[in-house]
């Protein structure tokens, strides 16, 4: 996977980070649109679920400094997790579960080191 580049410091630059996080919104945004055309409505909402959050993430790369922006995407990653699928109602939990484990990529996109808070379901 494509890495943004770092300063010196090993921090990635701002705008290598937000357009890399506009990139993948773009590459979601395409993935939604193919799975509607499939007829795949539940791939077509995760994919959009994604390339959201994505977009999100550009914007908060662009007003904060990416330290900033990485411990903000992992609180969101943390409140929005669910830790196990749920018998009734997936499909939201789904959506719910992918918007966090997008958070948590992206925030490890800036800083690998940072905490799992949204682990995979088993």
């Amino acid at each position: 996977m494509e890495q943004a580049a770092r300063t010196s410091g090993g921090v990635p630059e701002q705008a290598d980070v937000a357009r890399l996080f506009a990139d993948f919104a773009k590459a979601a945004r395409g993935t939604a649109i193919k799975n509607h055309t499939k007829g795949d409505q539940f791939g077509e909402t995760l994919a959009s679920s994604r390339a959201e959050v994505y977009e999100k993430a550009a914007e908060l790369v662009r007003r904060l400094p990416p330290p900033d922006a990485a411990v903000e995407m992992m609180n969101r990653a943390k409140a929005a997790h669910i830790r196990t699928p749920p018998l009734m109602n997936f499909d939201s939990a789904g959506v719910q579960y992918t918007t966090a484990r997008a958070w948590q990529f992206c925030a490890w996109k800036i800083d690998p080191s940072l905490p799992e808070v949204a682990p995979k379901w088993d």
